[in-house]
């Protein structure tokens, strides 16, 4: 099963690079990459009338009434969420380089929180438990055992956080992990559950265009101890113990 990607392009046919108003369904895929900045910027391309963006199935997407040739940029986003929460019910994955949520105002029909595409977790909030930071580049990884900790190693002195995690979320104390954090010891890379399936945050990579290479070997790595950790799930939420990354 390939993984969907949107917002960044990694050079590998386990990859599915697409943008987040052009990708196929979400829920055709078990497991998803966003990058939150781009999210952002594809919705302000639509509202603004500063670049064209169609669906996969060809239609320009546009902010307002739908037509023969157009669809329109509420329904899409609706859409999304519908496919999210199909993705998460059937145990699937999301993976999100995390930016601060952005509230689109000129979205028609009214404002548009830039994570409202996915369902929040019990007992998290996107806007009270994800807060805006601008760190300097470094990560610390703090559980070398957990699945996406080659994600971090490979790639720690480029990564810079821009939002961090209210460590004091009852989803994050009750079901969830703090596994990297800034040189400074803010929690910067989490996971949780999600409806019935796992919503993963990391810091952006500074310059993605320059590590692609790299950026794609770290995530290839970090899926293939995801599956092994979910084809043995231990009692609970409890993480699977594995060997060190090398």
């Amino acid at each position: 099963m390939c993984t969907l990607v949107i917002g960044l392009s990694l050079p590998n046919t386990q990859f599915d690079n697409y943008s987040f108003i052009s990708a196929p369904s979400f829920g055709e895929y078990s497991q998803i990459i966003v990058d939150m900045a781009s999210v952002s910027r594809t919705v302000d391309d639509i509202v603004h009338g500063t670049a064209v963006h169609s669906t996969y199935g060809g239609q320009a997407v546009v902010n307002g009434e739908p037509s023969a040739h157009a669809f329109p940029l509420r329904e899409l986003l609706q859409m999304r969420r519908r496919e999210t929460e199909w993705l998460l019910a059937h145990g699937g994955l999301v993976v999100l380089l995390g930016y601060p949520d952005v509230p689109h105002a000129a979205v028609a029909g009214g404002i548009w929180p830039s994570y409202a595409w996915l369902p929040e977790p019990e007992g998290f909030s996107f806007e009270r438990d994800l807060l805006a930071g601008f760190g300097r580049p470094g990560a610390v990884l703090v559980d070398a055992q957990h699945p996406f900790a080659p994600y971090v190693q490979a790639l720690a002195s480029r990564l810079a956080y821009r939002v961090y995690v209210n460590e004091e979320s009852p989803a994050l104390a009750e079901g969830g992990s703090v596994f990297a954090r800034s040189e400074g010891g803010v929690p910067i890379a989490f996971e949780i559950r999600d409806c019935d399936g796992y919503l993963v945050l990391l810091p952006p990579i500074l310059r993605p265009e320059s590590d692609r290479a790299v950026i794609t070997d770290a995530f290839l790595k970090s899926f293939e101890r995801w599956a092994a950790r979910r084809s043995s799930p231990p009692a609970g939420y409890a993480r699977v113990e594995t060997e060190e990354v090398p």
